[in-house]
């Protein structure tokens, strides 16, 4: 027996909004970290330049998201069961996409304390190249500010000077060392990318689950209309 269209179409129409509100989130999520690793693309090491994608892949999947729970809304209005199918299946490839995405993160960091000697080495070649060139002390100065650290370990470790991106407003030092940081920040960002990206995919499965379902109430009852 088929389900009730009326309340199937209401619970699709949420599922949409949800989808929307998921897009917007993957988007600044995306950008967000996408802005912060353009900057701090030299302090990532070598074997992890992958990382950096991470965000990006966000913005794509957000984007895509974006765009068909438009699809969804429309066939849904329309009660085209060809746009709902349509739109189940974009969303069973996107639940593989982000089911992908959140694995490749995860194993990107899954043996942390590589990375963490990997980031500590990179930190150490960035921060000895400070006063080489303005571009060098620029990014320094900038993870320093942002991060809110100083030196590769400590302050201790400045041997020529601590430089005026080493304190706060109120001059106050940063503590913590800047490798430390920069894996904390690594880390983290690429950990809550890829936890987002694989909760929201249970969500996705269930839209699409709907989509099919009101596609199938859709055809039921024109076949129940062409019958009188």
């Amino acid at each position: 027996m088929c389900c009730t269209e009326t309340i199937t179409r209401i619970l699709v129409f949420v599922a949409n909004f949800a989808f929307l509100l998921v897009g917007v989130a993957l988007l600044s999520v995306g950008i967000l970290y996408t802005i912060h690793f353009t900057h701090y693309t030299e302090a990532i090491p070598d074997q992890y330049q992958a990382i950096q994608y991470v965000p990006t892949l966000a913005i794509v999947v957000g984007s895509i998201i974006f765009f068909i729970a438009f699809l969804g809304c429309c066939g849904t209005i329309r009660s085209s069961p060809c746009m709902l199918t349509t739109y189940a299946s974009i969303l069973f490839v996107i639940f593989l996409l982000q089911v992908a995405l959140g694995v490749f993160g995860l194993l990107q960091i899954k043996n942390s304390s590589e990375l963490k000697v990997q980031v500590s080495q990179s930190i150490n070649r960035l921060f000895a190249k400070y006063n080489q060139t303005t571009d060098y002390t620029g990014v320094i100065d900038l993870i320093q500010q942002n991060l809110k650290c100083c030196g590769s370990t400590g302050s201790t470790s400045w041997t020529t000077g601590v430089p005026g991106s080493c304190y706060d407003e109120d001059k106050n030092l940063y503590a913590q060392g800047c490798s430390d940081a920069m894996y904390s920040f690594i880390n983290g960002s690429v950990r809550l990318i890829a936890i987002v990206a694989l909760t929201i995919s249970l969500v996705e499965i269930v839209g699409a689950i709907l989509a099919l379902c009101l596609s199938n109430c859709i055809r039921a009852n024109s076949r129940r209309s062409g019958y009188y």
